[in-house]
């Protein structure tokens, strides 16, 4: 039986307020150095939006608001401009709680 290596933790990576130059070669970056040390990696999608629009319930599809990144993924991404884990213009310090999903 193969032993199955425990995370040390998660790091998520949110992108907010637009694109720039050297956002995907960053979180390319990140991911592979974070995965080699042991930790698991989410993207958030779409910025503060994919937060704000999480559904706090393990039963709902929250995958428009974040994946777990891997090597793979962060490389095919690595060479595209702006970022693939999009951004938006939500800002956290107006959405009222009751935008939020909370349950």
């Amino acid at each position: 039986m193969a032993k199955t290596k425990k995370s040390k933790g998660t790091i998520a990576i949110l992108t907010g307020g637009g694109d720039v130059p050297g956002l995907n070669p960053a979180i390319r970056a990140v991911t592979i150095r974070a995965n080699r040390e042991g930790y698991t990696v989410i993207g958030v999608k779409r910025g503060w939006a994919g937060l704000v629009d999480i559904v706090r319930d393990k039963k709902a599809d929250n995958s428009n608001n974040f994946s777990v990144l891997t090597n793979n993924i962060v490389n095919k991404a690595g060479r595209t401009g702006g970022t693939f884990l999009h951004s938006s213009r939500t800002k956290p310090s107006v959405v009222k709680k009751s935008q939020c999903h909370l349950i």
